[in-house]
């Protein structure tokens, strides 16, 4: 059974780990290693590639402890190194002011508050190759890929002993230090174990909704000014926070499969585009008591749509939404209904998706809609299509120091899937944070 020892061990090769061991090296640290049970990390930098350079999105600076001084400035030595691979390009310019206060105030005259930061794109197409051009900086870490750590134990008091397998072979490693960043694939998996630890944690909530797809001509006022535009609305009815999410200009949607369940997203190209827009529409869900898990709360969710759909999503033309009837494949383009303005490029289930998304959900997000079609109009045409269900897990919260330890001495967290962040950027910055104290 081989075994080999590390100062330093990051599970998780996502922005998280990659850029811990990026800064790990800055620092001077040796004998670090980052394992993956993937020969490429499943998460943002594979799919549609876009970083948002505003500490209001994808992280909670008060969550890391940190200012917004501090944060941007984080911000600027992470965009040196990404703006260093060929195909990563700026797509908002925060510089077009006029333009995008007009958007502000016509936001903010419905009750909206509309977010445009600096942006650059890669594209999914890319991904591989941009996670390539990171592992390119690192120089004394061993990437210990498609290798699947099992378990986490600390037998002695000086180091922990991680427990792994790769092709069907057992291997241990040993670190003073891990430093877990599993990311939203794993973070069950850590969950589970950082409970047998007595590692500190507790559930956040998940964001719960739905994709839309349309024309792009509808939506390209906005785009053509910001890529990728926030609006953040609190409804009237319920007081819930529902936001946009990962808006695509010309891109596709698609399905991505959970097991048990399966669950919408969204990405475009760098070099295909199609003639729709498609974004996610989410609403922010929180419990307390009696019932907080917020994971199966999710799940439930998700295994609904799964049932009604025939083990796909679900797909609603608007049209057929405000009629108060389910779409159907008979009339799914439909000509007379004006359908054809809008041709889908996600193979998902026609139906209803009221049957399956809770009430107030659906609410606050019809809600969010009517709102969106004022600021920005045709978005509410009959031919827009409505995926379900959008799903984001970043439940699984791990209280920990200003420099991300946990509980455990010598078990940092980062990320996403410890709900440190919520985006690419965010996953980076607090991987750095964990970095610098690794090294303290």
């Amino acid at each position: 059974m081989a075994q080999k020892n590390y100062n330093v061990l990051i599970i998780g090769s996502g922005p998280a780990g990659i850029f811990a061991a990026i800064w790990l090296e800055k620092l001077g640290m040796d004998k670090i290693a980052i394992i993956d049970r993937n020969s490429y990390p499943a998460g943002g930098l594979l799919n549609d590639g876009k970083l948002n350079f505003d500490y209001r999105i994808g992280l909670d600076i008060n969550e890391l402890q940190i200012d917004r001084e501090i944060t941007e400035k984080i911000m600027q030595e992470i965009k040196k190194i990404f703006i260093g691979f060929p195909h990563c390009r700026q797509v908002t310019f925060i510089e077009n002011t006029k333009n995008i206060q007009t958007i502000a105030d016509m936001a903010a005259e419905h009750g909206a508050q509309f977010i445009a930061p600096e942006q650059w794109h890669w594209g999914s197409d890319n991904g591989k190759a941009l996670v390539d051009y990171l592992r390119g900086y690192l120089k004394k870490t061993d990437l210990l890929l498609n290798t699947e750590a099992v378990t986490i134990e600390k037998p002695d008091n000086n180091k922990f002993r991680i427990d792994c397998r790769c092709d069907k072979k057992k291997i241990h490693y040993h670190a003073r230090i891990i430093l877990v960043a599993p990311g939203r694939g794993g973070a069950y998996w850590f969950r589970d174990l950082a409970r047998k630890m007595n590692i500190n944690n507790n559930y956040g909530p998940i964001d719960v909704g739905i994709r839309l797809e349309l024309n792009r001509i509808f939506y390209n006022f906005i785009t053509d000014i910001v890529y990728d535009p926030k609006f953040i609305f609190k409804t009237g009815r319920h007081s819930d926070r529902v936001r946009t999410f990962c808006t695509n200009p010309g891109g596709r949607v698609r399905i991505e499969n959970y097991g048990e369940f399966k669950l919408i997203n969204g990405d475009a190209l760098f070099g295909k585009k199609t003639k729709n827009t498609n974004f996610a529409l989410l609403n922010t869900v929180a419990l307390t008591k009696p019932y907080s898990d917020t994971t199966e709360f999710g799940q439930r969710i998700a295994r609904q749509f799964f049932l009604l759909g025939g083990g796909k999503p679900l797909v609603q033309r608007v049209g057929d939404f405000r009629e108060g009837r389910r779409s159907s494949v008979a009339t799914f383009n439909s000509t007379i209904r004006h359908f054809e303005a809008c041709k889908a490029t996600c193979n998902a289930t026609p139906g209803d998706i009221t049957l399956a998304m809770p009430a107030r959900i659906m609410d606050n997000l019809w809600e969010s809609l009517k709102s969106l079609d004022k600021i920005i109009p045709g978005i509410l045409h009959p031919s827009t299509l409505m995926y379900a269900p959008e799903i984001k897990f970043f439940d699984t919260h791990f209280p920990t120091d200003r420099y991300l330890e946990t509980n455990i001495k010598g078990v940092f967290v980062a990320g996403d899937g410890t709900g440190k962040s919520r985006g690419i950027l965010g996953a980076a910055i607090s991987g750095i944070i964990a970095a610098k104290g690794i090294i303290r």
